[in-house]
């Protein structure tokens, strides 16, 4: 979380579940059809200050919280039971995790690697919405604005 600023910023102000939600919804602009991918996501610690909840869904995505352990544990058990884990995708900025998932063969990437891919996606969306926004903006002649107006 710490690569997106605008969730580094939550996470400096003690804003935990703001910053998670804000993860999941950027994942959910990068991934937005899932089709039979599944994406699973793990936070360390609880999800609230007394909540028992260990997984739950969000929009297609499975979430999962360490609670004593840490996440890493858990993204490691994954992998250890995943039936053919070269078709995972892990995306973390731990290199102990990196390597782990190196020797399974599964596919992985780096956070600042994932944020640099995210960034690009988010500017090309950007700029075809505006693109989109400006195309429907084109100036029209005085005669076509006052037959929009007074013309079914």
């Amino acid at each position: 979380m710490y690569k997106f600023p605008d969730l580094a910023f939550c996470l400096g102000e003690y804003r935990l579940q703001d910053a998670r939600i804000g993860l999941l919804v950027h994942l959910k602009r990068h991934f937005p059809d899932l089709g039979h991918r599944k994406v699973l996501v793990f936070f360390d610690g609880k999800k609230e200050l007394l909540s028992e909840c260990y997984s739950e869904e969000w929009e297609g995505f499975s979430i999962h919280y360490s609670h004593e352990k840490k996440a890493d544990e858990l993204i490691i058990g994954y992998l250890n039971f995943c039936e053919v884990p070269s078709q995972c995708l892990v995306i973390t900025s731990d290199k102990e995790i990196l390597s782990f998932a190196r020797r399974l063969r599964a596919k992985r990437k780096s956070s600042e690697e994932f944020y640099a891919e995210w960034i690009k996606r988010e500017t090309e969306v950007d700029e075809t919405e505006f693109n989109h926004l400006k195309e429907g903006l084109t100036p029209s002649s005085e005669s076509d604005y006052w037959e929009r107006q007074f013309l079914p």
